[in-house]
């Protein structure tokens, strides 16, 4: 028995001696060369939306301590459905604040006035947006419907929840000036002049326009002036127009106008106060080739009443069956990838996809350093202008760009 104990405490020795010496060390913490890693997100890239009644408020994250907060309502004179806010507040969280309906502490834009439209009826005035019939009290246009897609699906009810993707699809119609009538003694717009459907499509920083008319009236009426576009920047103090009369910041008092054939290719411009920016891009289809303005008329309405301008028709024609359409992106950014005194850079969405605009405001030969998220990328050039050259089409290794250019000019990048 005694030979038994003294044998078994023997095993029991060997093999917790064995266990120590066999004992597998922890993996180190790094990935092995075969192993893809990609940049860890800053904060999320999802939407925060709250609904109440006819009211949309949206919060997303702008960067990593700043939420951009968006309310669309029924608003101007003729109250259509647009987005009638935009504003920021602090918010460190990755994700977008679960109040997007709180009050902005910086404010961006207010639709005060008009926000997209309106049209200009040679001899009656006015019609659509904020602009009341020449009497002053008609409205020149109405809401006919609204509809709210979350991630593609129809929203029904009430609702506060976080999604990927938000899309506003609006129907309005503009009341034809030139017909008016009486009803009960009161002045009345009955015919239609046109339907306007607008596509809004929010992420991020941007919302994204697509807008069509579609011409109902009887009788042709001669247009005098659409703009489409127009920003309502708070308290701007600077401008800069891509491929226009101001490739770089100028004060918002010296800010004016400049015609077609000065500047063709001029269809974005920036504006920027002490807190932040706003670019308004009018893509190049439909009206937005300027087709439908003369070489010799306004292209850019720069400092007016607080607004700012694109044109986009002049003097033409509008007959039963016409139909228009224009498209754009607006962007507000707090931070840009480079603003200094050869380049301005900073990003946006394009058709969902990531996209870098680089303006140069004057002859430069120059490495542009992007986000790491852009390192090893290739992309499509959307728009460059003469003059102005890539070495490559892909971001490098290091993130770095290498760009030159004989004169200020612009790249529009999509990757």
């Amino acid at each position: 028995m005694k030979h038994l104990i003294i044998i078994t405490l023997f095993l029991c020795y060997c093999f917790g001696a064995c266990t120590k010496t066999v004992a597998i060390e922890p993996p180190p913490d790094v990935p092995g060369p075969d192993i893809p890693t990609k940049p860890i997100e800053l904060f999320s890239s999802q939407l925060r939306v709250k609904t109440v009644g006819d009211d949309l408020y949206i919060s997303a994250k702008l960067d990593k301590d700043t939420d951009i907060l968006y309310w669309f309502k029924k608003c101007m004179f003729n109250e259509l459905y647009t987005f009638y806010r935009v504003g920021l507040i602090s918010n460190s969280s990755r994700v977008p604040t679960n109040t997007p309906d709180v009050e902005p502490t910086t404010l961006l834009n207010l639709a005060f006035s008009d926000n997209i439209g309106p049209f200009s009826i040679v001899g009656n005035g006015w019609c659509g947006g904020n602009h009341p019939y020449i009497d002053e009290k008609t409205k020149t246009a109405r809401n006919v419907s609204f509809k709210i897609l979350l991630d593609g699906k129809e929203l029904k009810d009430n609702t506060l929840t976080l999604v990927d993707n938000i899309q506003i699809d609006v129907v309005n119609e503009i009341m034809n000036p030139s017909k008016p009538t009486k009803i009960n003694g009161k002045t009345a717009l009955t015919e239609v002049l046109c339907t306007e459907t607008a596509t809004y499509k929010v992420k991020g920083g941007n919302i994204q326009v697509s807008v069509d008319h579609l011409f109902k009236n009887d009788e042709p009426v001669n247009m005098y002036l659409y703009y489409g576009m127009q920003s309502m920047f708070n308290m701007e103090t600077y401008t800069l127009t891509a491929n226009g009369k101001y490739p770089d910041w100028t004060p918002q008092a010296a800010v004016s106008k400049f015609l077609k054939s000065d500047y063709p290719t001029f269809r974005r411009f920036l504006e920027k106060n002490a807190t932040a920016y706003q670019s308004s891009y009018l893509f190049d289809e439909g009206l937005g080739n300027h087709a439908e303005i003369a070489d010799n008329d306004v292209i850019f309405i720069g400092n007016s009443n607080g607004k700012t301008y694109h044109k986009i028709v002049a003097n033409k024609i509008r007959t039963k069956g016409d139909s228009t359409h224009w498209s754009g992106l607006y962007t507000w950014f707090k931070s840009p990838i480079i603003d200094d005194e050869d380049v301005l850079c900073y990003e946006g969405l394009i058709n969902g996809k990531e996209t870098i605009f680089i303006d140069c405001k004057k002859s430069v030969n120059k490495v542009v350093t992007l986000p790491e998220k852009y390192k090893n990328k290739s992309f499509i050039v959307k728009e460059k202008s003469n003059g102005l050259r890539l070495v490559s089409n892909k971001v490098s290794a290091t993130s770095e760009l290498k760009i030159s250019s004989d004169n200020s000019g612009s790249f529009v990048l999509i990757f």
